[in-house]
């Protein structure tokens, strides 16, 4: 019997590379396939505190501090202080990255659409459905099941 974990770590990497190879994230060569969720992430939400990314994709404090780092050297985004508490540092897109993330957009949409392939709304429901269950078995019920 094939083991889940094992399985969805299998896929979830395959998942990586497609995603480095997108013409717009190659094209660019500043962030990484992943890291440009982040940057799309940023581009949807009216304010975004490092404390979100840290909660939107599950990782810790040091790792978001280094990819934040990261794409702040890159000129992707800038902190910017907060009027009313001057230790929160919101993160905000260049307008470089406005452009890029455009177009990533546009991939990613692609790229989902040929991911989802022949699964009906039923199937991609049942599928988030049951990683979400998996995702709160592993935090011992830190996050709500669906």
């Amino acid at each position: 019997m094939e083991a889940i974990g094992c399985k969805i770590n299998y896929v979830s990497n395959i998942i990586k590379r497609k995603i480095e190879k997108l013409e717009s994230i190659e094209a660019l060569e500043r962030v990484s396939g992943t890291n440009s969720f982040i940057l799309v992430y940023i581009s949807e939400k009216e304010i975004v505190f490092q404390k979100d990314i840290e909660k939107e994709f599950g990782i810790t404090r040091s790792t978001a501090s280094k990819v934040i780092s990261l794409m702040e050297s890159k000129g992707m985004i800038i902190r910017k202080s907060v009027h009313n508490d001057l230790r929160l540092k919101q993160l905000v897109l260049t307008d470089d990255a406005k452009m890029f993330v455009e177009s990533v957009k546009k991939d990613l949409k692609s790229f989902e659409e040929r991911l989802t392939l022949g699964l009906t709304k039923e199937d991609k429901d049942n599928l988030l459905s049951i990683m979400n269950k998996l995702e709160n078995n592993i935090l011992g019920g830190k996050k709500n099941a669906s």
